[in-house]
């Protein structure tokens, strides 16, 4: 692989990384929506599908009849591809840099100020009136904590009010910052740092990307 295919596939990775540890460090949860939390993994993998399987697949008769226009068709129909995963799977919500005891009791809060009828069984949450069925995954070393959807029925409306709700619960909140943080903004730091020196290194490189993208 040459030093743009890195960069094209680590790049994105390592920026995700930055930013989930920058979210690990503020004083304040971070809540998520399944929507925002799956474009920003998508993003991160995007460049890792186009120099692997989309690369390593792609029919030559193709490349022949497109040039490098092709590159551009591919990266527009794995964007349609994310959205399309994006928006049929089951709602979930996200929620960083919080303890897991001290959100279960947030959660539990929010839940019964919205539907006096909600119960847990469990680390499984029902809110009948609401329409949302849920289960608890935390991550207790990262302080993470996942509010996942059970079961084909769930009202997206309702999810949508109780993660309105948890967002401004949440905002009240002061947090430690969690220095678990700091690894993932290194990491990141290093990755972008040696992926780009070594994709542009050579002055002549941006100049041969624009040329193949939009040929004169």
């Amino acid at each position: 692989m040459t030093g743009w295919q890195w960069f094209l596939a680590l790049g994105p990775l390592s920026v995700y990384l930055m930013l989930m540890g920058f979210l690990n460090l503020v004083r304040r949860p971070v809540l998520l929506t399944g929507m925002q939390d799956r474009i920003l993994l998508g993003l991160a993998i995007l460049g890792l599908i186009v120099v692997g399987p989309v690369d390593l697949f792609l029919p030559l008769s193709v490349y022949a009849a497109y040039g490098s226009a092709v590159w551009l068709i591919a990266l527009v129909l794995l964007v349609l591809v994310l959205g399309l995963g994006v928006l049929t799977a089951p709602p979930k919500i996200v929620i960083l840099n919080v303890p897991i005891h001290q959100v279960r009791s947030i959660i539990s809060e929010t839940a019964v100020s919205l539907d006096t009828d909600s119960r847990w069984a469990g680390d499984c949450l029902l809110m009948p009136n609401l329409g949302i069925q849920c289960t608890l995954i935390a991550w207790p070393s990262w302080r993470n904590v996942t509010l996942a959807a059970v079961g084909p029925t769930q009202d997206f409306q309702g999810w949508k009010r109780f993660g309105v709700a948890l967002s401004k619960r949440l905002a009240t909140v002061e947090v430690r910052p969690n220095t678990r943080g700091i690894f993932l903004v290194a990491l990141g730091g290093i990755v972008f740092s040696l992926t780009a020196f070594s994709a542009f290194r050579d002055p002549t490189v941006v100049a041969d990307l624009l040329s193949r993208l939009w040929p004169l």
